[in-house]
């Protein structure tokens, strides 16, 4: 039992078929770029076949684009100013629907910013011009374990950070409740099918009058299916 567990104000409550999904951001560097894919550096590991959205680009010249991950490996360690060792991974990335009308955006953004002329040379991969920092955003589904109007113990085969905050999406009695939830602890809950899973308590963050009356009312519910 954690220390958060045994610290708990409002008891937690048993649920059944209770799904949602939290968005889950990750933050990387652009190595180099082609019409088909990227190559990027970034602190997380990156699951091959899995995918993400991210824009590259600012301002005006800027593309919104889609893409799955196709490799990724342990590229170093870097040493931090407080004396944290944090790996380093280098992930692939090719794009989704590349022969849509994102094309033409795509290949706008290049022109704009690679070091190479485009008009000499189509294919390839090229480095940018000036350092591109980029936010690849996907969204994990989760079962829910246990609720209360203050937190919940969420299962996922994604183990996020502790401390990280999330837009949390769930569906109660048909009905969707978006909250923002902070990661307090996470835990491995072994396999299913194959897939490793993790257990993550989460404590919702400043919920509304509107969002607390939703879990109270399911959980009410739930409490009397119970008998």
């Amino acid at each position: 039992m954690s220390e958060y567990d045994r610290e708990r104000r409002h008891p937690r409550f048993h649920v059944h078929d209770v799904t949602g999904s939290f968005a889950y951001a990750v933050q990387a560097r652009v190595l180099n770029i082609s019409l088909s894919g990227l190559a990027v550096e970034t602190p997380t590991q990156l699951q091959v076949g899995r995918g993400y959205s991210f824009r590259l680009g600012r301002a005006q010249v800027s593309v919104l684009l889609e893409g799955h991950v196709v490799w990724c490996h342990l590229a170093r360690t870097e040493r931090r100013s407080g004396g944290d060792v944090i790996p380093v991974y280098r992930a692939g990335i090719s794009f989704d629907d590349v022969l849509s009308d994102r094309a033409g955006e795509l290949l706008d953004f290049m022109e704009k910013n690679v070091v190479l002329d485009l008009r000499r040379r189509v294919f390839g991969r090229f480095k940018l011009s000036e350092r591109q920092e980029i936010v690849l955003h996907v969204k994990h589904r989760f079962l829910v374990k246990q609720l209360s109007v203050a937190g919940m113990l969420i299962q996922s085969p994604v183990a996020a950070q502790p401390e990280s905050v999330f837009e949390l999406e769930m569906v109660l009695d048909g009905r969707r409740l978006r909250l923002r939830g902070r990661i307090v602890y996470v835990q491995e809950a072994g396999a299913v099918e194959g897939t490793q899973q993790y257990r993550m308590g989460i404590e919702f963050i400043q919920p509304t009058a509107g969002q607390l009356a939703a879990l109270e009312e399911f959980i009410r519910e739930e409490l009397e299916q119970a008998g």
